[in-house]
């Protein structure tokens, strides 16, 4: 049997460090003599979970992965939160059900007021070469969907110039084909801006990553009640939801975050439909 004075000083720093029984490892092992290799084999066997399975990621998650990796070691997160009175939202969100026949998001009742918000924001934009920032003129807004293969974020073009009917109509057709695989190149390029919504999940809010070459993500909580003081300093009961803008420190400040956000607020409250 190996004496613990001939084992090396490493090996004896592993012995102790995970108070393994020299006699004992030389039985389990069947090796009289000790290298390192044999203690932190022991000492995995032991002290670490043990694999189910080994998987290569989805092709989808793959490419997902590499630009969310990228996109937090470039980009400067920083997230600022808001909550706001959905209850315009909710109310005409009950009409276009009726007018449309069809079940509505909330993901969708909030494309145009935030296109509206985003038609003259500095978040609406490109940071290319650390230096130089795109802000575009077309309102292209991301929408992450959730499917059994990972993440997708779809785009819809145009959102500030699209009647109610087209835009409901290109969004359960992007929705839909997003979640039975069916997207194309086309589908996935060109946004501005994102939106990701996790309310459904029971999630009250959360922090995003950019989806590049983006500079600002927009999160959403779920739908719940607060209470409010109303401007005759009565208490009211309201449906509410946490907002999260999640963008890049490099191109806005704090600052600008929290106007867009107040802005965001505005169009929610003095929301219509436009026919």
């Amino acid at each position: 049997m190996e004496n613990i004075s001939e084992i090396k000083d490493e090996v004896k720093y592993l012995l102790d460090q995970y108070e393994i029984n020299l006699e004992e490892l030389i039985r389990k092992t069947g090796h009289r003599e000790i290298s390192e290799n044999i203690v932190l084999e022991y000492v995995r066997e032991k002290y670490f979970p043990k694999v189910k399975m080994y998987k290569k990621l989805d092709p989808i998650r793959k490419i997902a992965s590499r630009k969310l990796s990228t996109s937090y070691k470039s980009a400067v997160h920083v997230t600022v939160f808001k909550t706001i009175n959905v209850e315009p939202l909710l109310h005409y969100k009950e009409i276009l059900k009726s007018t449309l026949g069809e079940k509505i998001s909330f993901t969708f009742m909030l494309l145009k007021p935030l296109a509206r918000v985003l038609k003259d924001s500095v978040f609406n934009s490109e940071l290319q070469d650390e230096d130089k920032l795109v802000v575009y003129d077309d309102v292209n807004i991301a929408i992450a969907v959730q499917t059994e293969k990972g993440l997708v974020t779809p785009v819809i073009r145009k959102v500030d110039e699209k009647d109610w009917r087209t835009l409901f109509k290109e969004y359960v057709d992007l929705i839909s084909r997003a979640r039975s695989f069916k997207l194309k190149q086309k589908d996935i390029v060109g946004a501005t801006f994102t939106i990701s919504n996790l309310g459904m999940y029971g999630v009250d809010y959360f922090t995003q990553i950019i989806n590049p070459p983006q500079t600002a993500i927009l999160g959403v909580g779920k739908i719940r009640e607060d209470l409010i003081l109303t401007q005759s300093k009565d208490l009211k009961t309201v449906k509410v939801a946490t907002f999260s803008l999640t963008f890049d420190h490099r191109v806005a400040d704090g600052a600008d975050a929290a106007i867009f956000l107040n802005k965001l607020e505005d169009e929610i409250i003095k929301f219509k439909i436009e026919e």
